[in-house]
Formats: structure tokens, sequence, C-alpha cells
């Protein structure tokens, strides 16, 4: 499963690069490159989507173990006060990690409006 990424990138880059050259026989083939690199990032678009709800929301909850070691040892504090505070702890690890989920999603954003620009691209030329 975490080839498909790579594989799929392979053949559309491909495609897109094929159609390009092709432009020289037949200026049609503009469209083909374009429709590719739209089909590409109309994937990656999906697929980070998909990553964010599967993988991404495990990986903030393992970070959040690590939160809780680095905490324990930097402030010296028990784990049972963790523990009893971790309501608080947790609030505060989300603030950390706000940036992090923000980028995230603006990789997201990127994805659809380079296809939105390949869209409007195909209704210019």
């Amino acid at each position: 499963m975490s080839k498909i990424p790579y594989i799929v990138t392979i053949i559309l880059v491909l495609l897109a690069g094929i159609s390009a050259i092709l432009v020289q026989t037949w200026t049609g083939f503009v469209y083909f490159a374009m429709a590719f690199a739209m089909l590409l990032s109309f994937f990656w678009g999906g697929w980070l989507i998909y990553k964010y709800f599967t993988d991404f929301k495990t990986e903030l909850e393992e970070n959040f173990k690590f939160y809780k070691a680095e905490t324990i040892n930097k402030k010296q504090i028990t784990s049972d006060y963790f523990n009893e505070n971790e309501t608080a702890f947790k609030k505060d690890y989300n603030k950390k990690m706000k940036k992090y989920k923000i980028l995230h999603w603006l990789k997201i954003l990127l994805c659809f409006s380079i296809a939105g620009a390949f869209i409007a691209s195909m209704f210019i030329y």
C-alpha cells in the first residue's frame, strides 16, 4: 500500500511527458498532458486526505506519548500528576500541533488548487 503513490506518480508523469513530446505531431496532445497533470494533483490531494484520516491521527496520538515523556522529564513532575491533569496537557499539546495540522491541510489545498489551475488552463487554451 505504501508503494501505490509512487507507482501512480511515475505512470502519470510518464504519460504527461509522452503527451508533451507528442504535441509536436498534434496540438491536441496538450489537453492530454494537462489532464494527466490534473489527475496527478487530484490523486495526491485525495491521497493526503486519506492519509490524514488514517495515519495522521494515529501519528498524533503516538507523538502525544513522546510529548508526555518529554513533559514529565522537563518539568520534573510525576506521571500521576500528568495523568490527573491530562486534559490540560492535551490542550497544550493540541495548541502545539495546530500549526502542524494547518500545514498538512495547506498541502492538500495546494494539490487541489494546482488541479484547478490545470482545469482553468484547459479552458483557456
